[in-house]
């Protein structure tokens, strides 16, 4: 192998690793961060895949929330409550969740206002 080919071999990998970096931060690397409920409940719906496929015995309620991070940033995330029979979250309430950049990956769960950093507070708006 030529030092012209083990150049570019290292530049291919170099390329796939930095894409790869990005792909997995994006979507997989989490963060803590909270959010209001809206003040407004859903409508329950039947839950119904991106394909357009219905799922039986199977309800869920459209959640847009304005998430907060530790450091004070915000991101917009949708978030569908799935279940059989699944709860709507109490409006007004405040939750806590792990994101990506791109979607919940754990949560959201309520949490009490004290629990709340300081820096989340303020910019959410919570005495």
């Amino acid at each position: 192998m030529s030092n012209v080919d083990k150049i570019i071999s290292l530049v291919v990998v170099l390329v796939v690793f930095l894409f790869g970096w990005k792909y997995y931060t994006d979507n997989y690397q989490s963060h803590t961060a909270y959010a209001i409920v809206p003040k407004t409940v859903p409508e329950k719906v039947k839950t119904v895949s991106d394909s357009g496929k219905k799922f039986p015995n199977s309800y869920s309620y459209e959640y847009n929330f304005n998430f907060v991070l530790e450091n004070g940033k915000t991101r917009e995330i949708k978030f569908d409550l799935i279940g059989k029979d699944p709860k709507p979250f109490t409006p007004g309430a405040v939750v806590k969740a792990d994101i990506s950049k791109k979607f919940v990956i754990k949560g959201p769960s309520s949490v009490s206002e004290e629990n709340v950093p300081k820096k989340v507070k303020n910019v959410l708006n919570i005495n």
